[in-house]
């Protein structure tokens, strides 16, 4: 690709690379949050209308640096003396989605601030003016400047008319200031990398837009071109740092030092209210969140941390105003004056909170959970240990939290907790209600509008600017109806006090990875039984041993014992946190855009009633038994008994997965065969 240096026009007043990048004035936030922060909100700004799902992928792994800098003039030679020949990379790829839409070409500047994509790769500061979307399009983006080397790749697919456009563009931001800089002599620390125009007298720099051209620089990081009707946006970081803002800090938690969870985390830390909430769906008209890192998707049942699963509990409980669980705490905020149109009938806002033990919070034996606090970043040993603090944390429509309030003016001073116990909540504005007529005087229609108006580039809090005191009003409301909450009514108090007690017991517990012991190939016995889901408990099925047999595929040998006239089938499950998930499940709560993990690939009966019976499956039959599978069910065999007697059945199942993210479960179903044959 070819390089365009940045234009040093002294009379332009135009900002260099040290400038941009201290732009972005927050370092409270790791910066993996804050490019998990802008990038999943620019995705969700970009969602096509009337889609259910944004899907947003994220990579992390190694590329081979000196072929990319084959394909970037002038710091071909810079990178490949600085760096080894395996660094690693991060890409953010979103599907469902416009892509940079825009002219790119054009020499209007009204036409180019209207461009998505002229605004991203060319414009600092230029605001994202779709409506509810989440703000500036450019000082958010410096953080995928600051978390590697300063190069940034953007690949998009667009659709113009009835056709697709593809276009792949680099840039480079940097400090000029820096005795390490890649371009020494630009003395703006910004460059860019595409294509010029064909008119020799025109500078001006362009996407590659040949698929061919594009496909060679993604192979590099191991990643495709879209295809079909895809269109979306994929941006490429290489040279990526290590996790942290160089805090020197002794207490170092796992996500800090490794890539892939920290993405995880920051995922979930900013994006539970809408992380595939069905109900933020319904209530909003908007689309839920769909992600995955590395091919590991985060689902609520399977690997998401309890914390922010309650996070996204209390966040449905005050955007539909209904709790989700009775010990959920639910109430209106009201202004009495100088903010809603009807102050009185119209709220603005709803605030959802619950004590939480630490064993509601899985901080004991023998789940040892990380406190709230610790997985929000603080290192205050004294406050952890207390674990006594009151939590709130609140967002806008997009779904993205703004802030954790911890002890702030969100809350009470008093204390009002049982010991070693923390006060969880979530506020959700009115975001569509109508603000009063002084308001709309000065542009804001709704409540929305005003507090997008209040977020600084970071988008980390909102603040009062105009002196309509609206958003210093909210936390002080807020604060007050919690006080007044628990220092109330006995009855209403006693309630939250015992709420711990009404924990659901026996959930499955399986622990993210890099927690507790390393696993070992060696054969696991089990005499686990995995009762039939028919209260007659027509069959069951027994876990006798299993062994893996390659990186893909796990043999499980089995005893089942079936009831006369029974059809049953035995299928497979997601093992997860809080339930086990069938394929019908997992497709409800996934769509159609995450596979299944699991299929059974072979069966082989060995012994019926104790009886050697060796022949490989597909289809089975013994005496008025049959065992078979279903090409459209893979993933589950039946097992038909009609000899007149309760049968055994002993065999092996050779179970295939797609990725070892998720554990498998095998259970039994049932249903009685009728003389007709029907069931």
């Amino acid at each position: 690709m070819q390089l365009k240096n940045a234009p040093n026009d002294l009379q332009s007043m135009a900002q260099d690379g040290d400038a941009i990048l201290r732009s972005l004035q927050n370092k409270s936030l790791p910066i993996v949050d804050l490019m998990i922060r802008e990038s999943l909100q620019n995705s969700l700004d970009a969602t096509l209308p009337n889609t259910e799902n944004t899907i947003v992928d994220f990579n992390v792994g190694k590329f081979n640096s000196y072929e990319l800098s084959s394909h970037l003039e002038g710091i071909e030679n810079e990178l490949n003396e600085r760096y080894e020949m395996f660094e690693d990379f991060i890409s953010i790829g979103d599907k469902n989605t416009t892509g940079l839409t825009g002219n790119y070409s054009s020499t209007d500047a009204n036409e180019l601030n209207k461009s998505n994509f002229y605004k991203l790769v060319f414009g600092i500061g230029k605001n994202q003016e779709a409506d509810g979307a989440g703000g500036s399009w450019g000082l958010g983006k410096t953080s995928y400047f600051r978390i590697g080397a300063g190069i940034v790749i953007y690949y998009t697919r667009v659709k113009n008319g009835n056709d697709f456009e593809e276009r792949l563009v680099a840039s480079l931001i940097e400090s000029p200031k820096e005795q390490s800089r890649l371009l020494p002599d630009n003395v703006r620390g910004i460059a860019w990398w595409g294509k010029y125009a064909e008119d020799a007298n025109d500078d001006r720099i362009f996407p590659l837009t040949d698929k061919d051209e594009i496909y060679n620089i993604l192979k590099i990081f191991n990643l495709t071109n879209y295809k079909d009707e895809e269109t979306g946006t994929t941006i490429i970081i290489p040279f990526i740092k290590g996790t942290q803002n160089n805090i020197e800090n002794e207490n170092i938690y796992p996500w800090e030092e490794n890539k892939e969870l920290a993405i995880k985390y920051a995922i979930q830390r900013w994006y539970n209210p809408r992380l595939n909430n069905q109900e933020y769906n319904k209530m909003l008209g908007n689309s839920k969140l769909i992600t995955q890192v590395n091919e590991d998707p985060l689902i609520d049942e399977y690997n998401i941390e309890p914390f922010f699963k309650i996070m996204k509990d209390l966040y449905t409980s005050a955007l539909t105003t209904k709790p989700l669980e009775k010990n959920i705490n639910v109430k209106p905020i009201f202004l009495k004056r100088n903010g809603m149109k009807n102050p009185s009938d119209v709220p603005v806002g709803h605030v959802a909170f619950k004590e939480f033990t630490k064993e509601e919070l899985e901080m004991v034996a023998p789940n040892n959970r990380f406190s709230p606090l610790q997985l929000l970043g603080y290192k205050n040993d004294k406050k952890i240990e207390e674990n006594n603090s009151k939590i709130i944390a609140y967002c806008r429509k997009p779904g993205m939290i703004v802030e954790y309030s911890v002890d702030g003016e969100w809350v009470p001073k008093a204390n009002l907790l049982n010991k070693n116990n923390l006060l969880i909540g979530f506020f959700v504005p009115n975001s569509n209600g109508e603000l009063t007529t002084k308001f709309e005087n000065e542009g804001y229609k709704n409540l929305e509008q005003y507090l997008r108006a209040t977020e600084n580039a970071d988008h980390a809090d909102w603040i009062d600017e105009d002196g309509f005191g609206i958003i210093q009003r909210m936390k002080s409301t807020t604060s007050k109806v919690i006080n007044d909450f628990y220092q109330g009514e006995d009855s209403e108090r006693q309630s939250s006090a015992t709420s711990g007690i009404s924990r659901k017991f026996g959930k499955i517990f399986l622990p993210p990875k890099n927690y507790g012991r390393t696993s070992t190939s060696k054969k696991e016995k089990s005499t686990r039984t995995i009762k039939s889901e028919n209260k007659n408990r027509m069959a069951d099925i027994s876990v006798l041993n299993s062994e893996p047999i390659d990186e893909s595929n796990v043999r499980v040998e089995f005893k089942s014992n079936i009831k006369n006239g029974a059809i049953s089938a035995v299928y497979l499950e997601v093992l997860s946190q809080e339930k086990k998930m069938n394929k019908k499940e997992w497709e409800k709560a996934m769509g159609s855009s995450i596979e299944f993990p699991f299929i059974i690939s072979e069966i082989m009966i060995k012994k019926i009633n104790n009886q050697d019976y060796y022949k490989d499956s597909n289809q089975i039959n013994a005496p008025d038994i049959s065992i078979y599978q279903l090409e459209e069910n893979l993933d589950e065999f039946i097992i038909e008994n009609k000899s007149g007697e309760l049968i055994e059945v002993e065999g092996e199942m050779n179970i295939k997965t797609n990725t070892f993210n998720f554990i498998p479960n095998i259970a039994i179903s049932s249903e009685k065969y009728k003389e007709n044959g029907d069931v």
